[in-house]
Parts: structure tokens; C-alpha cells; sequence
């Protein structure tokens, strides 16, 4: 049963095309979604009210990443059988059926819809080499577009696609001794790579695509966010802690957050009135980039334990308030793996169906 359901193509293209300003996007909340503990993607509110079940249960699937096209119809995440060596990049749809699967290398992972919803990137391995790749929507098309050199260097690492959907940048490199090592962006045939800035990683095109958030590098070390300029450069502290990472801009351009140890932080995009907006104490570190609710109003991300050790422990999904008004756990699980990062599927109304009701743990 499981591998009919894997090996189910749908008919013709799912190319998923961002809302437009004459569609309306406030015929439902934003969800906020994440790999339940048996298995499938259950989805809850930014008030973790009303978890509802998404997609079957896969009991057999390890899951890695999922991202959403933008306007929510379908969902791309890494999966692989539990007794498989090897992991593909699936596409389901709302209702969770399995519309398309591919990946290039050994293993795939960590997908990103464009955001006019016509590619998909991944990062595909072989051994101690990765590649980058680009996939049409509908699984044709798949070509690498970047290739890492292989062992000691890294990368490509960090996607992020440019507003108009036709570029990706990406981090990449060898020691930070033996440069170029930095952000690089190329066009989604492979063409035109370009070093963005040199000694960075984590970038995040702004969303009018005229701007890159990065976290700059100083002999390996980190020394903070930074914000500069795609043309002609002027670079902007936004926050020079050695802790800052993964940055990422607010949907309307004003506001950076990113992860210091334990806290989530927001600021303006010049550094200015910078707030803790959640905080975990001492003993718990977020361990997955920020993620901005659609609206602008929320800011989801998931926590666990700074010390592990093997051992059963709690870990968490929080939704806070990007005023600063308020933190929720929406997802506590009780494990030896911690949860898995969310993903915020966008403001549009799910597709009828009869729909489980799903624990939050």
C-alpha cells in the first residue's frame, strides 16, 4: 500500500504560482506545520489551537525538512524508508497524496520552493560531496546548478532564492584560510556564479531582492549579522554578537531576526530597537533558523536541550510574538531525537477534506 502511494504520479504540471494582490489571502490563518511523532504533517494555529492531521501517518518515514509552495497547495520534504539506504525529495498535496519524487544524489535534502513557485531546490550528496540542484515543479528538469569539490570543503549550503525566482545564493567554500570561500549566487541554469561576500554564510535575500542578510566570518569565527546592499554595497551592522546566526528579513522587508545562544532576537534592518522576543534560559539552545508567519506577526522556531547526551529529553516548537508580546510552545515532543523544524504554510484555505484531529507531542 505504502509503495503505491510512493509511486503515484499525478497528471500534468503542479507549478504553484505566488497569490497575487487580486486573490485574497485572508480566507484562513497561516498554519504552522510539523512531522508528528507517528509519522505525516499535522498542522496548528499560531495559538496551538486546533492541531488537525495533514497527510497519512508514513510510520516508516524519517523525515527531514518540508517547505511549502506559495500558495500552499503543495508541500516538498525529504524523506527515506527506515530500511533504505538512500533518501528522495517527495512532493504531496494538501490533502497528502504523493504527487511527484526525484533527487540526484545518494541523498537529497533540505528543499526550498521558489517563490513563483515554478522550481525547486535541494542539496543532493554523494559521500563527502554535494551538489546543488534545481527541479521543476512538476519533476522534470533536474540539473545541479553548483557542485562542492568534496572533502575538506563545504557546501553548497544555506539556500535562499532571490525575489523574482531567478537566482540562488547559497554559502560555499573551503577553510575560511584558503578563500574564495563565501556567499555565491548563480542562475538556475548554473550560469553567472558570483561571489555576493566573501567570509559570510547563512544569507537571505531580502523580499524585494535588493538586499542580503549574512552572518560575517573572522578566522572561522563568527562576528555577527550583517545587511548589505546587492548593488554597490554599504554594509549595516545589525548585530555584532559573535552568538548571531541565521538571519531572516520580515515579509515586508523592515526587520531582521536571528538566533543568539538561546534567544530569538528582532531588530530593524539598521540594527536599531533590537528586542528579545523569546528566551530559553541557560539550559535550552534553538537549534533551527527563525521563521516569519506570513503576516509578519509571528516568529516560529524549534528548541532542545543544550546538552543531550543519548538521553530522553524534551524538546519543543515555540511561535512568539515579533513585538515581543509572548512566547507558546505549539509542539512539545518527548524523545531521543529532537523535533524536527516547522514550517509556515501560507494564509490560503486548506482543500475540503475530512481531517483527524493530531497531538501536539
Amino acid at each position: 500500500m505504502l509503495l503505491a502511494l510512493l509511486t503515484t504520479l499525478g497528471v500534468g504540471g503542479i507549478a504553484d504560482s505566488a497569490v497575487t494582490g487580486g486573490e485574497s489571502a485572508a480566507r484562513s490563518r497561516a498554519l504552522l506545520t510539523y512531522v508528528a511523532s507517528t509519522g505525516g504533517l499535522c498542522a496548528v494555529r499560531a495559538d496551538g489551537s486546533r492541531p488537525q492531521r495533514l497527510t497519512p501517518a508514513w510510520r516508516r518515514w524519517i523525515y527531514g525538512e518540508h517547505t511549502w509552495s506559495p500558495r500552499g497547495r503543495y508541500v516538498a520534504f525529504a524523506g527515506v524508508m527506515a530500511d533504505a539506504d538512500e533518501s528522495k525529495i517527495f512532493v504531496a498535496d494538501a490533502r497528502g497524496k504523493v504527487r511527484r519524487r526525484f533527487g540526484g544524489g545518494a541523498n537529497n535534502g533540505t528543499p526550498l520552493w521558489s517563490p513563483d513557485g515554478r522550481h525547486i531546490a535541494y542539496v543532493a550528496s554523494w559521500a563527502h560531496i554535494y551538489g546543488l540542484r534545481v527541479v521543476d515543479a512538476d519533476g522534470s528538469d533536474d540539473h545541479g546548478v553548483a557542485m562542492s569539490p568534496g572533502f575538506p570543503s563545504y557546501g553548497p549550503a544555506n539556500l535562499t532564492w532571490s525575489s523574482d525566482g531567478q537566482r540562488l545564493a547559497f554559502d560555499d567554500g573551503h577553510d575560511i584560510a584558503a578563500p574564495p570561500q563565501g556567499i555565491f549566487s548563480v542562475r538556475l541554469d548554473g550560469s553567472d556564479r558570483q561571489l555576493l561576500v566573501g567570509h559570510a554564510i547563512e544569507p537571505d535575500y531580502s523580499p524585494d531582492g535588493t538586499r542580503l542578510a549574512f552572518v560575517a566570518l573572522e578566522s572561522s569565527q563568527r562576528r555577527g549579522v550583517f545587511v548589505e546592499d546587492l548593488a554597490g554595497g554599504n554594509r549595516r551592522t545589525v548585530s555584532s554578537s559573535p552568538g548571531a546566526a541565521w538571519p531572516a528579513w520580515s515579509p515586508d522587508g523592515t526587520r531582521v531576526a536571528f538566533i543568539r545562544g538561546s534567544d530569538v532576537v528582532v531588530a530593524m534592518a539598521d540594527g536599531s530597537a533590537e528586542q528579545v522576543v523569546a528566551s530559553g534560559g541557560a539550559s535550552r539552545v534553538v537549534w533551527s533558523a527563525p521563521l516569519w508567519s506570513p503576516d509578519g506577526m509571528f516568529v516560529a522556531f524549534a528548541r532542545a536541550p543544550r546538552n543531550v547526551g543519548g538521553r530522553r529529553f524534551t524538546s519543543s516548537i515555540v511561535v512568539a510574538r515579533a513585538d515581543g508580546g509572548g512566547e507558546r510552545v505549539v509542539v512539545r515532543r518527548f524523545a531521543k531525537a529532537a523535533v524536527q523544524p516547522p514550517a509556515w504554510r501560507p494564509a490560503v484555505s486548506l482543500p475540503a477534506a475530512k481531517r483527524a484531529g493530531c497531538s501536539r507531542r
